[in-house]
């Protein structure tokens, strides 16, 4: 039986990109971490992982390894917070899954149902990922997350998804766009198809609905990137409105309202069908409707 402490610490080594990045997050020097990835090697006869100068990197064997042994981790976290509910207790690990960037919506309930989750007395972890709706979907099905938020174009038939929200969106352009200076009514929808657009790729279909073509346009995989695009004065392109204030308040992004571009997406909850949610999902999921529409 390979040891839990063995797999804990290949998984971190993992998911933080190798020895160093998994330092803090462990409390374990880089030597000591390398010799328990070394020892769990020895005990299951075959290589994990490439480390050098070439950097951190997952042998085919190691990657299978790794899905197996989070799974088993998820199992025995998931297990104790089932005997926690025996004991009526709060324990086990809570796990996250939210769309990048929406820490600046106010209409977000996340952080305040966490801090409502944390004011009750409880011995539970916490795992928050940020992922893109494809990615998190995934995460939810293998049991690696027990919550998604994000927008979620495409329904799987094994999940559950309720409305949290709508996120609003502009289309914009960067201050050193050849656009920026002109006046609303020298713009319209085609004299933008001379100029290249930038779009989430999970959100393409929206994003290009109006736009015939548009030269070399751009995808990328987050919010943060798109915004870089757009500050380049290369691209334009659409963010939510949260998210683009920084910039607009500063000048250096414009929307382009007189177009009639703006559009709304549904922020939504999603939880697995099957098996039936934990105390402590339950719980939290409650909390996040309690402060859904609360102000800070």
């Amino acid at each position: 039986m390979h040891s839990v402490k063995h797999m804990q610490t290949f998984c971190t080594v993992v998911e933080y990109g190798g020895f160093s990045g998994a330092q803090t997050v462990l409390g374990m020097s880089q030597p000591a971490i390398s010799t328990h990835i070394r020892d769990f090697e020895i005990r299951l006869g075959f290589q994990l992982c490439h480390r050098g100068r070439s950097g951190f990197r997952l042998t085919e064997k190691g990657e299978i390894t790794y899905r197996k042994c989070r799974e088993m981790l998820n199992a025995i976290s998931d297990f104790d917070a089932d005997l926690g509910e025996l004991r009526n207790k709060l324990t086990g690990e809570l796990r996250i899954g939210v769309i990048d960037s929406t820490v600046t919506d106010p209409q977000s309930p996340l952080a305040r149902a966490i801090n409502r989750f944390y004011a009750r007395e409880n011995e539970v972890g916490l795992s928050l990922k940020t992922l893109s709706p494809d990615y998190l979907e995934r995460e939810l099905l293998s049991g690696n997350i027990h919550i998604a938020i994000s927008i979620f174009a495409q329904k799987h038939q094994a999940i559950d998804y309720q409305h949290l929200y709508m996120e609003d969106h502009k289309f914009y352009l960067g201050k050193a766009h050849p656009l920026f200076e002109m006046k609303d009514d020298e713009i319209n929808l085609e004299t933008l198809e001379d100029y290249s657009i930038a779009s989430r790729s999970y959100l393409q279909t929206t994003d290009l609905f109006h736009f015939r073509k548009s030269p070399n346009p751009a995808f990328v995989s987050n919010m943060e990137a798109l915004a870089h695009l757009i500050v380049s004065g290369r691209f334009m392109g659409f963010l939510p409105v949260h998210y683009a204030k920084t910039w607009v308040d500063k000048g250096e992004m414009r929307s382009l309202d007189h177009l009639g571009l703006n559009w709304q997406s549904e922020i939504q909850l999603a939880t697995r069908k099957a098996p039936s949610m934990q105390q402590i999902v339950k719980l939290f999921v409650e909390d996040l409707e309690v402060q859904l529409h609360k102000k800070i």
